[in-house]
């Protein structure tokens, strides 16, 4: 029998082992085949796409390339670290570390092979898949179709090449680093530190929830006391800096301080709980730190990416009224008169909306300010009449299209130069009022008094908007011929529609499989830990029965630290990202949380059922093995 042969049986012996293994590559394929085959698919990634989706897909494929890459790591550093053992028993036999790594190398290709041929397979029919149930779940209005890329097949090749090198080379530095005797004991080694509380491990603790704590406030005020540093770009960058770097020395030692300050509470009465949940955890506190950390950024970056898009979809219906808020809207007046006489005409019976503004120059503003108490800059201020207002009294509206930058202070005034000079009182704020961009600038607008509106009118300064309503919806499609001679680029209100409702669900589905990779790398992460764990502790599970602790006693601390392994970083990771969906919505100029508390319900929901899994699987073998 050659040593090939001896491999492969040896391989075939211990496929049970390489279960978790086998899973996470085969997943991690599927999914890196599936999205890069979205990526070059042409009826989702074109030149007439949205920027945001050419370079979301991009930068997604390249976020997700490391994001598997990491994955299969871990996943491979937990398989060989779980057969340290049999590695030193080949070495007692004879065998060499060359000999043990040219082993790992037969299977490890082997495995790729298999694996490789299977995920693309199943990637081709599961994206057909997950294109029809994504298309029908969010009733996208435009038609996506994929087929086979062969550009999707050679940069998942490429994946698997760059993954089977660090891997091997992952496998290389392992063995080399371990002696016969470390690794016969590998498993049992302790990274628990000392009982008592150190001056290091209270500034560590102290200092991450301040890091995250400080990271969230600059979040909320990236275009007020930091504005500054948000237009240099450099705020952003610190905001990473604090929250990931905080999440680290909060699971390192914010965590740690908390076990050992519970710890000393009990005076060294500890339960069952304390010995499964506590102990454990503590027992690996510096390898927790590290990949908790890794599967809350992870989240953050999932939930965040969902948010945004969600966010983006909830403000569409005011960027179709703020741009066409009739059926045909007309800035030129010649243009109008021209379309409502061809109306006419064909006997298309419509109702015309005529608006009219006034753009006076700006002499002192003390409603709208940044967020930073700065002045606005703008020149002029966008004034409408409000026959139900008297005197200097105004109103201010169409506040979205502040984006959140801006500040609105009541009860202030604002002097502005027209036909003559005039200072009114802003008393009062209308969010829901939004009125056409050609009309307001796309900036917020004050209604003036009638009185107060004839005085500052000029020719100069006002400014008209002509909209049509059609009656009949069957004289639409008449009507857009019409409009189309007048002004070829005129656009109507459903073209509109359709036009970011496609984009809008392009979007949506793009962020979403990348989110479902996302969570499904990160719910994969956190359960092959928690088997390994469980696997390690099974020694100590067996201690706890023969010393009278029934199986329903140890399953509470087993609960318990499998809610910790996975609801903190889900907490950490829903934080992260509310603070950065914030700051998206003061951007885009949305007042509506409804989108946000969605996205992360949902994520919530998914992410817990990898812990119900978990808990069930990791409650059977421990049933099995006492």
């Amino acid at each position: 029998m050659t040593f090939n042969q001896i491999t492969l049986k040896n391989l075939r012996q211990n496929i049970k082992h390489y279960g978790m293994f086998l899973f996470s590559l085969l997943l991690s394929i599927v999914l890196y085949f599936s999205f890069t085959t979205l990526k070059y698919s042409h009826s989702i990634n074109n030149s007439n796409s949205l920027k945001i989706i050419q370079k979301g897909s991009s930068v997604g494929s390249t976020i997700l390339f490391i994001i598997i890459i990491i994955f299969l790591m871990y996943a491979n550093h937990l398989f060989i670290k779980r057969r340290t053992k049999e590695f030193a028993l080949f070495q007692l036999i004879g065998l060499t570390r060359s000999n043990i790594l040219r082993m790992l190398s037969i299977e490890q290709f082997a495995i790729f092979v298999v694996t490789g041929i299977l995920g693309v397979i199943i990637g081709i029919f599961g994206s057909q898949l997950l294109l029809a149930i994504a298309s029908n779940l969010m009733k996208l209005k435009v038609h996506l179709s994929i087929g086979f890329e062969p550009q999707a097949l050679l940069v998942t090749i490429v994946m698997l090449v760059i993954a089977f090198v660090l891997i091997l080379i992952q496998n290389f530095l392992f063995l080399k680093r371990r002696s016969i005797l470390t690794m016969m004991k590998d498993s049992s080694q302790t990274e628990a530190t000392k009982a008592r509380i150190t001056v290091l491990e209270i500034i560590g603790g102290v200092l991450g929830i301040l890091m995250i704590a400080f990271g969230y406030y600059m979040a909320t005020e990236m275009f007020g006391v930091f504005n500054p540093l948000t237009m240099a770009m450099i705020s952003p960058f610190i905001i990473l800096f604090l929250t990931i770097v905080g999440a680290y020395l909060f699971f390192r030692s914010s965590v740690s301080l908390i076990f050992k300050s519970i710890k000393r509470a009990k005076n060294g009465r500890v339960s069952i709980t304390d010995v499964v949940c506590t102990s454990s955890i503590m027992h690996r506190m510096k390898k927790n730190a590290m990949s908790l950390t890794v599967i809350a950024i992870i989240s953050a970056i999932t939930v965040t990416i969902l948010c945004f898009a969600a966010i983006t979809k909830a403000n569409s219906d005011y960027n179709i009224e703020s741009s066409t808020p009739q059926d045909f809207d007309f800035s030129k007046g010649k243009q109008a008169h021209k379309f409502e006489q061809q109306l006419d005409k064909n006997n298309i019976k419509h109702n015309k909306i005529t608006y009219e503004s006034i753009n006076p120059k700006t002499v002192k503003d003390e409603v709208m300010t940044f967020q930073n108490d700065s002045e606005s800059i703008s020149e002029n201020t966008s004034m409408i009449v409000n026959k139900h207002l008297k005197g200097n009294d105004a109103r201010l509206t169409n506040t979205k299209t502040a984006l959140g930058i801006m500040k609105f202070n009541m009860n202030k005034q604002i002097t502005v130069k027209g036909k003559s000079k005039e200072t009114v009182k802003v008393t009062d704020k209308d969010d829901s009022k939004v009125y056409p961009s050609e009309l307001s600038y796309a900036a917020p607008m004050v209604e003036v008094s009638p009185k107060v509106y004839n005085s500052l009118k000029t020719d100069k300064n006002t400014v008209r908007v002509y909209g049509f309503n059609i009656k009949h919806p069957s004289d639409m499609k008449k009507a857009k011929h019409i409009a189309s001679k007048v002004d070829p680029n005129v656009v109507s209100k459903d073209e509109l529609k359709k036009i970011i409702d496609a984009s809008n669900g392009i979007l949506i589905f793009v962020t979403s499989f990348l989110g479902l990779a996302f969570l499904i790398a990160a719910g994969c992460i956190i359960y092959i830990k928690q088997m390994d764990e469980t696997e390690d502790e099974i020694d100590n599970f067996k201690i706890l029965r023969r010393i009278g602790f029934t199986n329903s006693d140890m399953s509470k601390g087993l609960l318990l630290k499998i809610l910790f392994n996975f609801g903190l970083p889900l907490i950490v990771a829903l934080l992260h990202a509310l603070f950065a969906s914030l700051a998206f919505m003061k951007i885009m100029g949305n007042v509506t949380m409804m989108p946000i508390f969605i996205v992360m319900i949902a994520y919530a929901v998914v992410y817990l059922i990898f812990a119900l899994i978990a808990f069930i699987h990791s409650n059977r073998v421990i049933k099995r093995s006492i």
